[in-house]
């Protein structure tokens, strides 16, 4: 990230009253409730205009300033309340930041190519589908690219494997397993039943 990394601004709106009734009204206005907290500061409730909020999702900026009455604070997006279909906003969680300190946040796994295993016959298990990762706030990435275009069966992928942005680290054991393919489920069990078949000599 260069020096002269600018943060996105938007508006920010004091909510006087709580509760869904007020909720609901400021939707309707075109705004979404939110709530900052953080820095040992007390929360904050307040609204942004959801069309601020939607290009900053779409731009995928997680961190960008909040402009409330004068006072401008960075703040990070860290969580955001979608209706039951997935299409509208109903709350989101500011979290008050400077943006060249480190935060601890979770980070999507994406599985780029396709593994020769899978092409096989294997089966392609991925028990960590996101990362707990420690980076400088503005530095925070949109996924995690992971290659499994190697993978044969009964490799594996683990967070030793795993490359992340520089100054950032994982807070997972080195040894725990991200991706894997193993074998089809009737190759194991003919496996297992070899092994414990046994050995009959003839007298």
């Amino acid at each position: 990230m260069s020096d002269d990394f600018v943060l996105q601004k938007i508006s920010a709106f004091k909510r006087d009253k709580l509760g869904s009734i007020e909720s609901n009204r400021v939707r309707r206005a075109g705004r979404i409730p939110a709530v900052v907290y953080g820095h040992g500061q007390e929360p904050a409730h307040i609204s942004v205009e959801d069309t601020d909020l939607q290009n900053l999702i779409k731009n995928r900026e997680r961190v960008f300033e909040i402009d409330l009455d004068g006072q401008v604070e960075e703040t990070m997006l860290r969580d955001i309340q979608w209706d039951t279909f997935g299409n509208h906003i109903l709350h989101v969680d500011l979290m008050r930041i400077n943006a060249s300190e480190r935060v601890t946040v979770e980070v999507q796994v994406r599985l780029r190519g396709t593994s020769p295993g899978v092409t096989s016959g294997g089966v392609l298990e991925q028990p960590l589908h996101s990362l707990e990762l420690d980076c400088l706030a503005h530095n925070i990435p949109d996924n995690i690219s992971i290659r499994i275009n190697t993978l044969e069966i009964g490799d594996s992928i683990h967070i030793s494997d795993v490359e992340v942005p520089r100054g950032a680290k994982l807070h997972h054991p080195e040894d725990q397993v991200v991706v894997h393919v193993i074998a089809p489920k009737g190759e194991e069990e003919v496996v297992a039943t070899e092994e414990e078949t046994p050995e009959v000599t003839a007298e």
